[in-house]
């Protein structure tokens, strides 16, 4: 009988032969993912370092993200970084958002078991325990990252069946409430508010809200509101009145804010029409002497700097919160005797407008085009949003919205 076969993507013993050049030679055979073997070598100053530069060269030829071929004894740490290092098309954020999860809940629970120790009960009981912990969102999340993660053991030959879709435990969430947008009174009393407001004026914040409620656009894509051209046309058109929503301020490890050249969703890249008061506030930022040498729209005060969309959503939170509240007295913050156990300030939920968040401007924009007899589709081109009878549609193809959209939303 004869000698069974290396299994595929591994390799076998390593060899070392002495070069006329005085160098090293480490070489092993290595069975390719096309059931091949071939002889892999490479050559080093010393023994040692050959043996190096071999397995250094092995690694990156075994498999997904170069940490050895998935099998169903595989850890699910190396499964992890196999569907990681693998090209899923995310944006920053949605890569971000995964990297967290998966450090903080997916690998305390998961990640010293091999693939075939995952069942569809331990990954309900984890599941269930990462909700008490973190929440459903992140439950969810989690939920997400492994059966993406199993997808691809699947793909692989490790695993037939996916645990996580065979898991029957139902996170618990929450009833969402029902959206609730803001009434053109009250659109216009916190526009007053906002322009009326010190705090507002000292962190730039009332034409940010004017442009999210004149576009529907997310605060990401607002704050990366910017000059310049693209294939030879301009991204903000004053005169046209037209505005190219392409990109979206992120926060990148190691490298800080950016603008991502891409929106959230591939159904975010749109055209819109711009109403005219946001045009001529748009023209008196562009025209300010003291405006900063810069493509942003809406720079960080005095930094001129891109802004960073959590920032400016914890400074609409706390000016929300503070308007016209009585309890707090307009601080936005409980008293000074109420901190979390990390010595913050809480905020206050009482006002009569705490309810409000940067999201539901989205939301008011939708509402007065519904109310003003727009289509779905048109209401749906106008946020960003995919149709929802299809999945991703050819958006490259979008013209720009209906210029009507301007009219209403400049009422």
């Amino acid at each position: 009988m004869g000698r069974p076969p290396l299994p595929v993507g591994t390799f076998g013993k390593i060899g070392y032969l002495l070069l006329q050049s005085g160098e090293v030679q480490a070489r092993a055979r290595f069975r390719d993912f096309d059931g091949r073997t071939r002889l892999v070598s490479k050559t080093g100053v010393s023994r040692a370092a050959a043996e190096r530069a071999l397995k250094a060269e092995l690694a990156a030829r075994r498999g997904p993200g170069g940490v050895g071929v998935i099998t169903a004894s595989s850890r699910v740490s190396a499964l992890v970084e196999a569907w990681l290092d693998a090209d899923h098309g995310w944006s920053t954020g949605t890569e971000r958002t995964y990297r967290s999860v998966i450090r903080t809940s997916v690998l305390p629970a998961f990640g010293q078991l091999t693939l075939q120790e995952v069942t569809p009960g331990r990954v309900g009981r984890a599941l269930t325990a990462i909700a008490k912990r973190s929440g459903p969102g992140a439950a969810k999340t989690a939920r997400a990252c492994l059966s993406g993660m199993f997808s691809l053991a699947i793909d692989d030959g490790a695993l037939t069946a996916n645990p996580v879709r065979d898991a029957t435990v139902r996170i618990d969430t929450t009833a969402k409430k029902a959206p609730r947008a803001l009434t053109a009174g009250q659109t216009a009393r916190l526009v007053e508010l906002f322009h009326a407001s010190p705090r507002a004026a000292e962190l730039d914040l009332a034409d940010i809200v004017d442009w999210m409620l004149a576009t529907g656009a997310r605060i990401g894509e607002a704050v990366a509101l910017r000059t310049g051209e693209t294939a030879g046309r301009p991204l903000l058109d004053l005169d046209a009145g037209t505005w190219e929503v392409n990109a979206t301020a992120v926060r990148v490890p190691n490298q800080g804010m950016v603008v991502q050249p891409r929106t959230k969703t591939a159904a975010g890249w749109r055209i819109i029409a711009v109403p005219e008061f946001a045009v001529d506030m748009v023209r008196r930022r562009l025209a300010s002497p003291h405006r900063p040498d810069t493509e942003l729209v809406f720079s960080a005060p005095f930094a001129g700097t891109l802004r960073d969309p959590n920032s400016v959503s914890g400074d609409l939170r706390q000016l929300l919160d503070s308007f016209e509240c009585e309890i707090c007295g307009g601080t936005g913050f409980q008293p000074a005797t109420s901190r979390t156990a990390a010595g913050r300030p809480v905020r206050c939920a009482e006002g009569p407008w705490s309810w409000v968040t940067s999201h539901t401007f989205r939301k008011t924009v939708a509402t007065r085009l519904d109310e003003a007899g727009f289509t779905p589709r048109q209401v749906a081109d106008q946020l960003g949003h995919a149709n929802p009878s299809m999945t991703l549609d050819v958006y490259f193809g979008r013209q720009v919205v209906s210029a009507e959209a301007a009219r209403v939303l400049g009422r």
